[in-house]
């Protein structure tokens, strides 16, 4: 995969084709972000009337400056490495795309919340979810324990027989963002739910839970692209055999572009399924409860992931010197 030999047109191909699904997903899934919930909100956080006409134009700007800059500075990224040649990086380059649109939302959200959303309107009547809710109605735990034996099957492969070839920086950036993910999930499943409007507490408890459903899988279908790329690297760098089959190679790639596609359609119909449910519904975070404000993000998860984004960039960043 580091030379440009067959396996490596097959990455450029690969990576080709994430170009492509990135440029369908600017306009029908970032672009319109702040307006999912209707004119009434931004970014979940409501807003009043005529927003959009006054101060709200500028805040929408700044929001579609921020992804222009986080898409050319991916697109930067893509240009240097094909470049110089170390297309090996793509993989990682993949991972990124993902990685830096969620941190830019997440973020800009962030600022968003403290700048409008900081006296959110008070509702007198509040409805509380008393169900528990368990690992397994979220996770397939034989599926997770398959992720974590091809890990380790991967990891023993490179460092029983792995070439000389081998750069030890990418299995560990993929490794970490694959540990980091099933922790970020974890989290997402433990966070309790918010207190939810009196006024139709059935569908905004079934959106809420869709929402962390949701967000688990699309965690869960990146983390298989990611797990299915160390797979592949493991093989073509710890069995020769591989690296001289073409069609071992071809194989390697239908795999990954496969799970590939899988989690591109859990982003895009999913996403627009939430959308649906969620019409007409109060976003959680957009009101308090006179006691405290119904947030829908944890600080304590906030903090985890901006620790592990700050872990991934620096891994990244040394990988690269």
């Amino acid at each position: 995969m580091i030379q440009h030999s067959q396996a490596a047109w097959t990455l450029l191909l690969v990576t080709g084709l994430i170009v492509a699904a990135q440029a369908a997903a600017f306009k029908l899934f970032f672009w319109d972000t702040p307006l999912k919930n209707g004119t009434g909100f931004f970014l979940g956080i409501e807003v009043p009337p005529g927003f959009y006409q006054g101060a709200g134009a500028r805040w929408l700007g700044r929001y579609r400056a921020l992804i222009l800059s986080v898409n050319v500075i991916l697109a930067l990224a893509l240009i240097a490495i094909l470049i110089s040649g170390r297309w090996l990086l793509l993989p990682l380059w993949a991972g990124g795309v993902a990685v830096l649109h969620t941190a830019a939302l997440l973020g800009f959200g962030a600022y968003a919340r403290a700048k409008l959303g900081a006296s959110p309107p008070v509702e007198s009547r509040v409805a509380i979810s008393l169900e528990s809710r368990r690992l397994r109605d979220y996770f397939s735990l034989p599926g997770e324990a398959v992720m974590a034996a091809i890990i380790v099957a991967s990891w023993l492969l490179l460092l029983l027989r792995g070439d000389a070839r081998v750069d030890w920086f990418a299995p560990a950036v993929m490794t970490y963002t694959v540990m980091g993910l099933f922790f970020l999930a974890i989290g997402a499943v433990r966070i309790g739910l918010p207190p939810l409007p009196a006024d139709r507490p059935e569908e905004h408890q079934r959106w809420v839970e869709e929402s962390r459903r949701y967000g688990v899988r699309w965690m869960t279908a990146f983390q298989w692209v990611v797990v299915a790329v160390l797979a592949s690297y493991a093989l073509l760098h710890g069995w020769p055999l591989v690296a001289a089959t073409p069609w071992a190679i071809w194989l390697l790639v239908g795999i990954i572009l496969a799970i590939w596609l899988g989690q591109v359609l859990t982003t895009f119909i999913g996403g627009r399924r939430l959308t649906a449910m969620g019409r007409g519904l109060r976003p959680p975070g957009s009101w308090s409860t006179p006691f405290r404000q119904a947030k829908g993000t944890p600080r304590g998860w906030m903090v985890f992931f901006w620790a592990w984004f700050a872990g991934l960039a620096a891994l990244i960043v040394y990988s690269v010197r």
